[in-house]
């Protein structure tokens, strides 16, 4: 018996448009006794689907798109002459993914974003934007939604559900971002507005006995409680699709408090394996034991599946396959279905399978280079843990460097807090002498580990081929530039917070704390100008660049030193 029922791979954006790739997608499924696919974009069923009652389609039924397009080419040609064709095309793409997962078994899943809809309506619908804002209350948009996935499922029958995602802004409209004060939207609650969306999903998918899956995608806990009332009062067929950890795959934070407290309803687990906030595999982050423990907490807390990513919707032609991260895919593959499995015999498979090992070699030579891969890379979290994060929190902008020291503190106190989840981080990012003093070690730690990588590096063991052997070592001089830009950039923003604070009082390392931000700074620029000359004189894919953002480096150059230039603001007069 699988520890796990449903063991789904996951794939966005572009990929989930290239019919190549999802053959690749669905190769490892069936190789790896996974059971769904998951294609994921915002706009998905908005790609596949017109719908046609708001072209002209006025008949009791149509058996296809094809009829629906007999009655509205002529309108859409006039609207929308850019979609004319493409959800056509796009239904076929779909019903022929469908079809070559239906003879594996596999489960195909289309993932979204709700509310999503095209320009085109507005201008139909005059009555949804009201002094310059669209509202998301309108009564317009629940019959949209029914009618959408109404069409969606008669033309693409053989989709397994829905998963969706209605508490975050990154859809096109949401109660979360709405600006809209009209009487109805200042008479709505978020709940309220959740439970219309989820009701009007509902009565398509459930009509033709498929399943919705409503994701718990929050940036906070207020969110996730007004989400967490209307999910317990879904139906009990619905599915709640939970983060392994809250607001997003930080792996620094603790498990989401909502796994296990979903009332009757089943539950999926999500998790990463490129790695959008652990470095993308550019540096190298192997999350095996720590899929293994929160794999035996979802389990205990009573999940029936694990979804896996392998990229990301704001990263295009980038993913897990590309890097050495697919070792997380194999992990989440192996530990899905037994989490009992050596993460030895996890790194086994993924030398043999990659061809990573030499033609003719002995079953003792194969096991060594496990034994050494394992080594090398099963201690990747820890350096980028240490660069990346600080004291735990978020201190990159979705692995790339952060650009100002506003940008850094705005993503680990804001925007990604840790403080929300775990109050004993509430002061982790004050600039007091011991926490700067903890984020200098930190990232001077991060880097020996890295160096300690690269020595394992050098034992070449005898089954990995020359190829891969010279792979890694390219991989590791990357991952090594990386580690020291976020190292340079931890040391220069922790010391200048110091400083412009002025409470520096009389300690040796205050003494010192000026000229050690000045040789910060220096840093920073010598380290932006090697890795402007790297990119020059190198060729890899463009996603290493991005990482090894020498403007950035200089733009928080320059915002560091006008950051330590300002006077310190007056201290307010005491009473008395």
């Amino acid at each position: 018996m699988p520890d796990f029922r449903v063991r789904a791979l996951e794939i966005h954006s572009d990929y989930a448009w290239d019919f190549d790739w999802v053959k690749k997608a669905l190769l490892f499924i069936h190789d790896h006794d996974m059971t769904a696919l998951h294609l994921h974009r915002n706009d998905i069923v908005d790609r596949v689907t017109y719908p046609a009652r708001y072209f002209g389609g006025a008949r009791p039924a149509y058996r296809n798109i094809f009829e629906r397009y007999q009655d509205i080419h002529r309108a859409l040609y006039k609207y929308t002459p850019t979609r004319r064709s493409g959800p056509y095309h796009r239904r076929d793409f779909l019903n022929r993914v469908v079809e070559l997962a239906s003879r594996w078994n596999i489960a195909v899943y289309l993932e979204n974003k709700e509310l999503f809809f095209h320009d085109i309506f507005l201008e139909l619908n005059p009555q949804l934007t009201k002094n310059g804002a669209v509202c998301p209350n309108e009564p317009f948009w629940w019959e949209f939604i029914r009618t959408k996935y109404t069409e969606l499922f008669e033309d693409i029958p053989g989709i397994a559900g829905i998963i969706t995602a209605p508490a975050t802004s990154e859809s096109r409209l949401s109660i979360y971002g709405n600006r809209c004060r009209c009487e109805i939207c200042q008479a709505s609650t978020p709940q309220r507005w959740f439970a219309q969306l989820l009701d009007a999903l509902y009565a398509p998918i459930h009509e033709r006995g498929k399943t919705l899956v409503v994701r718990d995608f929050v940036f906070d806990r207020k969110t996730q409680s007004q989400l967490a009332e209307v999910m317990e009062k879904l139906p009990e067929d619905v599915v709640i699709a939970l983060k392994n950890t809250p607001h997003d795959y930080y792996p620094t934070f603790p498990d989401n408090p909502r796994i296990g407290s979903v009332g009757r309803h089943r539950q999926w687990i999500e998790f990463d394996s490129m790695g959008q906030y652990f470095g993308w595999g550019i540096g190298p982050s192997i999350m095996v034991e720590d899929m293994r423990r929160r794999f035996g907490h979802a389990r205990e807390q009573g999940a029936e599946g694990v979804l896996i990513r392998t990229d990301w919707e704001s990263l295009d032609a980038h993913s897990a396959f590309h890097t050495p991260n697919l070792l997380n895919l194999y992990a989440g593959a192996a530990l899905g279905k037994d989490m009992t499995t050596p993460a030895v015999a996890i790194y086994r498979q993924w030398l043999l399978e990659q061809g990573k090992i030499v033609e003719g070699a002995s079953a003792a030579e194969i096991d060594a280079c496990a034994n050494w891969a394992q080594a090398l890379l099963g201690r990747s979290w820890e350096a980028v843990r240490r660069a990346l994060y600080t004291n735990g929190c978020v201190f990159s902008d979705s692995s790339t460097f952060p650009v100002s020291a506003g940008h850094a503190w705005w993503l680990a106190e804001e925007k990604n807090s840790l403080r929300d989840w775990d109050p004993s981080k509430r002061h982790a990012m004050d600039p007091t002498e011991e926490n700067v003093l903890g984020i200098l070690a930190e990232k001077d730690e991060a880097l020996r580990e890295v160096e300690e990588m690269q020595r394992v590096l050098a034992s070449k063991p005898l089954a990995l081929t020359p190829e891969a052997d010279a792979d890694l070592k390219e991989r590791f001089d990357i991952f090594h530039r990386y580690v020291r830009g976020f190292r340079a950039i931890g040391r220069a923003t922790a010391l200048a917070k110091f400083v412009a604070a002025d409470t520096a009082g009389t300690s040796a390392f205050a003494r010192e704390a000026r000229p050690m931000f000045d040789a910060a700074l220096d840093d920073l620029l010598a380290i932006a100008e090697e890795l402007r000359a790297f990119r020059q004189a190198t060729d890899h894919r463009y996603t290493v660049y991005v990482l090894l953002g020498w403007e950035r480096l200089e733009a928080l150059h320059g915002d560091l030193t006008r950051l330590v230039a300002q006077p310190a603001p007056l201290a307010a007069p005491t009473e008395g």
